[in-house]
């Protein structure tokens, strides 16, 4: 009858004390005794800030393509109070105020839409789920998309498109290296028209090359007019 336990609330903690059944007061971190006489207990609430993974749940988009969203919630009880006593469990109200708003955002949006901004939809979920929160003792800081999964066949559709993209791109590298390499030959080409001395010089380096290798015989007709032409000039 006289039994004591002591209850000791952390920093992160806060605890709430009953007494017969009815709330009392808000206990902030310390260690507070209780007598079984006086048939109190303390309930001791995380306050720190967590995080939730709302599962994936397939939604069809306004265009009638399932998809299925994976959500991101970070949070923290504000109120231990408010989050104990307005609601049975605030942890399961929460992920179905998340659930319901996700799914109607997407029945609005169409699937080209939500791909192409998942911040705004992120932004359009905190906007809308932190207010309910805040009514059952919960800061909601913020929600992100974690993934979207898409239908096998809309994936092998967006795989097509990406393979055609990559091989419209390497075709156009590859024009354009043909494109300077002709202009090379054509500047090669004018440049050997305007300078006949330059081609000439090439056909000696060349001979020179070939005769510097043991075992070659050359045979060049013209040799002769060609070094007469070249003494005389």
């Amino acid at each position: 009858m006289f039994g004591r336990t002591v209850v000791e609330v952390q920093e992160y903690e806060r605890g709430l004390l009953y007494e017969k059944g009815r709330y009392q007061k808000l206990l902030q971190p310390g260690r507070y005794p209780l007598w079984v006489w006086q048939r109190r207990r303390i309930d001791r609430v995380d306050i720190r800030e967590t995080s939730q993974t709302i599962d994936a749940q397939e939604i069809l988009t306004s265009d009638k393509i399932g998809v299925r969203v994976t959500l991101i919630a970070q949070y923290k009880i504000s109120d231990p109070v408010m989050a104990r006593h307005t609601t049975e469990n605030y942890l399961t109200r929460l992920y179905q105020d998340l659930q319901l708003t996700l799914r109607e955002s997407i029945t609005s949006q169409t699937l080209e839409e939500l791909l192409k901004d998942r911040d705004a939809l992120s932004t359009q979920l905190l906007e809308a789920v932190a207010p309910l929160a805040g009514q059952y003792g919960i800061t909601l800081n913020r929600v992100g998309v974690k993934d979207i999964v898409l239908p096998a066949v809309v994936r092998n559709v967006f795989l097509q498109e990406v393979e055609a993209d990559l091989k419209g791109r390497a075709d156009l590298v590859s024009a354009r290296h043909e494109v300077a390499a002709a202009r090379a030959r054509a500047n090669t080409a004018k440049v050997l028209h305007e300078n006949p001395d330059i081609m000439r010089l090439q056909e000696l380096e060349t001979l020179a090359s070939l005769a510097s290798k043991s075992g070659n015989v050359l045979i060049i007709p013209g040799m002769q007019s060609l070094l007469t032409r070249d003494n005389k000039e």
